[in-house]
């Protein structure tokens, strides 16, 4: 296993809904690795380790952890390499291989139900690109969505970051998940409406 070099921390950036669809590896990178070559592994990581850390950074929460699982995941895929037969988009495999990862840290820690307090904040719910001159209330609102998120179980979690956050279309998050696009379709709409039912219930307490 090659040494992994790449900083996720500096180079993670929030996904648009075309930047997952419209790349795909470099397919001599992936054959060369598969057949041995660490230096091609090694441009893999540098490729994917901001999808990656990106990813699970919106599952566990925690920034030093988040680290941590990311290169747990390449460590995984250098191992199981062999096992990726082509037969989907690679990041979709990658991206299965990280969610496992994920929910796997949480389920060591037991916070399946809920986000350490002091992590919470840096979470990029929203937009990440606001700046000094953000206006106060929708700081405030995106804390708000933070804490809505810490509450939900870890599957309606995953399935917003997945769609909200990392912005894959529903065949994309079927494939990930291994469940069917019509059980994508109904677990996001109880996710979503589970969110807006902590919303609504902190506004009116507050």
């Amino acid at each position: 296993m090659p040494t992994l070099t790449a900083h996720p921390r500096r180079t993670v950036t929030r996904l648009r809904r075309s930047s997952v669809t419209s790349t795909s590896p470099d397919r001599e990178l992936l054959i060369r690795s598969k057949e041995g070559s660490q230096d091609a592994f090694r441009q893999l990581v540098e490729m994917y380790t901001p999808r990656v850390y990106g990813l699970v950074r919106n599952l566990v929460s925690s920034t030093s952890e988040a680290e941590d699982v990311t290169q747990e995941v390449f460590f995984k895929v250098y191992r199981k390499l062999d096992s990726f037969r082509e037969d989907s988009a690679f990041y979709t495999w990658l991206y299965r291989v990280a969610v496992n990862a994920a929910t796997d840290w949480l389920k060591k820690r037991r916070l399946d139900r809920s986000f350490q307090v002091d992590d919470v904040g840096s979470l990029p719910l929203l937009d990440p690109a606001d700046g000094p001159d953000d206006d106060l209330g929708k700081k405030d609102l995106r804390a708000e969505v933070r804490r809505a998120m810490a509450t939900l179980p870890q599957k309606f979690r995953t399935i917003l970051v997945l769609r909200e956050l990392e912005g894959l279309a529903y065949e994309e998050i079927s494939a990930v998940l291994s469940i069917s696009k019509g059980t994508v379709e109904s677990r996001l709409f109880r996710a979503r409406a589970r969110l807006k039912t902590e919303l609504e219930r902190h506004f009116k307490a507050s």
